[in-house]
This record gives structure tokens, C-alpha cells and sequence, in this order.
């Protein structure tokens, strides 16, 4: 086809649509999908409008430029409008169909319909295109910004939290250490008789049931205290004692075990706390298992890693962490236990992170695995 002739077409489809576009929006609009009361009907209109005029333009110049000043006012009005993104792609191809009907049935001859249809396609096409970009990309800044608040606010939260344990843990443990005291004075005075000595054995226990649980509160505080003892700790040996100090409750509960921690790896850290991470996984584990019927297994390995860091993973297969809670169960009050104070994970990863390490967990129906990255010194 010639230019004159292409000018000649595009002429005469652009006259067309000048003539049809007061009819083309009327249809459109008995046809499109708005929520009820839309605040922004009459802009509706008014983009119906504007969407002709940008098609004229195209055809008399050729050029798509001026669509995305149309596609962005578009899309900012279908977000505040609570429009669904279906709908609004819906909408176009209505106005898409409603200007192919017409074009089939006016007075063009077929060769002016034929390459109306093709340049339609094309404009049309990249109405849709545009305006999907810009109104995903509203939503996804409007979701981020909302992430971010919620991020920021929990932060806030967990910060105030961690503060408030450690005050109540530390106005807790002051008078704690004068009861002990008191109790111990008590021992060596009194009598000694069976009686008694169970009732001492009694409370000597909760005492330090409380203590540990006073502990939890103030590792909620992510602050070093000032009785962490860093040290050269042998991973490998660590674990082992750990697995050995577990073996009679693992024997209880008729748990088969298996380690691979041959490889040598020393971190710096306190191994009191490290040591409390890994007695936590076991004990959950183990806690996990006691209601399981079948084989219970308990997997433990540790593996060096290219990048000067070691991996120590302990697994179970006991039933999976439901996926509602498996992105959460780290943050503090989050438990699966129906009587658990949910400090335990929570706990175990401000040790963790305290040590410039990582935890993870995965589980599935084979095996739940808590994976612990730690850096190694050299």
C-alpha cells in the first residue's frame, strides 16, 4: 500500500470515529463493569471520551506517546475506586468490540475496514498494556508501603516488648535471689526429715523452673548481658554433649537418633547459650515425637560451608508445622503447644542472632529441620 493511500485510509477511519464517538461511549458505558457509586463515573466518561480522541490521534500521527498520560490517570482512579483489575481489563475490550461492530457496519470499504481493524488491534492492545503496568504497579507500591508500616510497626512492638520483660524479669529476679537465699538459711536450720526434704526438693525445682523462664524473658531484650562469656566453642563436641545429655529422655521415648557431626567447626560465643539453643530443638523435638505413632527419629548433622560459615541442622519427623504458623513460629507468644509460652524459638533465635548467626526451619511431611548458621573462626 502506497502513503497516499494509507493517509487516505487513516483519514477516513479517523472522520469515522469523530462521527461515531458520542455513540461508541454511550455503548460502552450501558456495557462496562463499575462497582456501585463509583466516585468517578463522570471521569469514567470522560476516559471514554479521551480514549477516542487518543485513537484518532494515533491514526492521523502514528504515534502512541500521549497514551500514557491517559493509562496513568486510568489507573489511579480504578485503584481509589476499589475496581478490580478484571474488570477493568473487561471494560477495554468492551470498548475494543463496540468500535469493531461499528467499523464492520459503516460505509468504509473493505480494504479501509481490514487495515482499521489492524491499527485498532494494535492501539488497543497497548491500551491494555499500559494500563495494567501502571495500575500493578500502583498496587504493589500501595501493598509495600503497607508491608513497610506493618514491618516498622511490629518492630516497634517487639522493641517495647523485649523492654518490658527485661524490666519485669530483672525487678523479678532481684528478690528471687533473696528468696533462694532465704530457703537455703531454712535447709540448714531446720530438722531434716523425709518430709521436708521433698517439700525443699519441690521448691528448689520451681525456683529454677522460674528462673529459666525470667532467662527467656531477658533474651527478649536482644541486648548482650554483661554475663555472656565469649569463647572458642568446638561445635561438633558441643552438639555431642548435648545429644549425650538427651540420650535418657531419647531412650523414654523410644527415639532412634543419627549424627553426622564429624566435621570440625569453632565458633565464638557463649556456650551456656548455645547450649540452651540446642537443648530447646531436642526437647521440642522429643515433645514432638511422644505423640507419634510409628518410627520416631531424630537427625542431627553439621557441615561446613564454602563461605567460612557452618550449618548445624536437627530434624524430627513428627507431624509438620502447620503452614499458617511456620513463617511466624520464631516470634515471641507464637507456639503449637497447647500449654507452651511460645519464648522458646523465639529465644533460641535472639541467641543465635546475637551470635552473628541464623535459623531457619522447613518442614514437610517426611522430616521438620531447624538449620542454625553460624560463622567460623579461624
Amino acid at each position: 500500500m502506497d502513503s497516499s493511500t494509507n493517509i487516505k485510509i487513516n483519514t477516513e477511519l479517523a472522520h469515522f470515529l469523530s462521527e461515531q464517538k458520542s455513540s461508541i461511549v454511550e455503548k460502552w458505558l450501558e456495557r462496562v463493569l463499575l462497582p456501585q457509586n463509583d466516585p468517578f463515573y463522570e471521569e469514567v466518561k470522560k476516559n471514554g471520551h479521551q480514549t477516542i480522541v487518543e485513537l484518532i490521534y494515533y491514526l492521523e500521527t502514528g504515534s502512541l506517546e500521549r497514551l500514557h498520560a491517559l493509562t496513568t490517570k486510568i489507573a489511579k482512579e480504578r485503584i481509589e475506586a476499589k475496581a478490580n483489575v478484571g474488570d477493568f481489563v473487561h471494560n477495554i475490550n468492551v470498548g475494543r468490540s463496540i468500535v469493531y461492530e461499528l467499523l464492520m457496519c459503516s460505509l468504509l470499504n473493505d480494504q479501509a475496514k481490514g487495515e482499521g481493524v489492524l491499527k485498532m488491534q494494535r492501539y488497543f492492545d497497548q491500551l491494555v498494556f499500559l494500563s495494567v503496568k501502571e495500575y500493578t504497579a500502583l498496587k504493589d507500591s500501595i501493598i509495600e508501603r503497607k508491608n513497610q508500616f506493618i514491618q516498622e510497626m511490629h518492630h516497634d512492638r517487639l522493641t517495647m516488648l523485649g523492654q518490658i520483660a527485661a524490666s519485669f524479669a530483672h525487678e523479678f529476679r532481684n528478690p528471687l535471689t533473696s528468696v533462694k537465699g532465704f530457703i537455703y538459711l531454712l535447709q540448714k536450720e531446720l530438722e531434716k526429715t523425709d518430709q521436708s526434704q521433698y517439700y525443699f526438693e519441690i521448691i528448689q525445682n520451681e525456683m529454677q523452673s522460674l528462673e529459666e523462664k525470667i532467662t527467656q524473658f531477658l533474651y527478649l531484650s536482644k541486648m548482650r548481658g554483661l554475663e555472656d562469656k565469649l569463647e572458642k566453642i568446638p561445635l561438633s563436641s558441643l552438639l555431642q554433649e548435648m545429644m549425650d545429655f538427651m540420650y535418657p529422655r531419647f531412650t523414654e521415648a523410644n527415639i532412634v537418633t543419627s549424627a553426622e557431626i564429624g566435621e570440625k567447626a569453632i565458633i565464638e560465643g557463649d556456650s551456656a547459650q548455645i547450649k540452651q539453643v540446642l537443648l530447646n530443638i531436642l526437647v521440642n523435638a522429643v515433645e514432638e515425637l511422644s505423640g507419634l505413632d510409628g518410627e520416631r527419629k531424630i537427625r542431627v548433622s553439621i557441615k561446613r560451608n564454602e563461605n567460612q560459615t557452618v550449618d548445624l541442622a536437627i530434624c524430627n519427623n513428627g507431624n509438620p508445622i502447620p503452614g499458617y504458623l511456620l513463617e511466624n513460629v520464631f516470634e515471641p507468644f507464637v507456639t503449637t503447644k497447647s500449654l507452651g509460652t511460645g519464648l522458646g524459638l523465639s529465644v533460641c533465635k535472639q541467641i543465635v542472632e546475637k551470635h552473628n548467626g541464623s535459623i531457619d526451619v522447613s518442614s514437610g511431611e517426611d522430616f521438620t529441620c531447624f538449620t542454625i548458621k553460624f560463622p567460623i573462626i579461624r
